[in-house]
């Protein structure tokens, strides 16, 4: 699984949506910048994050 991001200046990232194929989702953002260059933020594609369950 694959993570549509975005980041921001500080850092942070925020996961947009999830993708099984990396190759849609670099598409997914070559179609975000392909109406422009967003100032202060970046689109990236990173393996998806586990989550974690938490037992108490």
């Amino acid at each position: 699984m694959w993570e549509l991001c975005i980041r921001y200046p500080n850092g942070q990232e925020r996961a947009l949506r999830s993708y099984h194929d990396r190759e849609v989702a670099l598409k997914r953002i070559d179609a975000i910048y392909s109406d422009g260059y967003p100032m202060h933020v970046a689109y990236i594609v990173r393996p998806a994050q586990e989550l974690l369950s938490v037992v108490s």
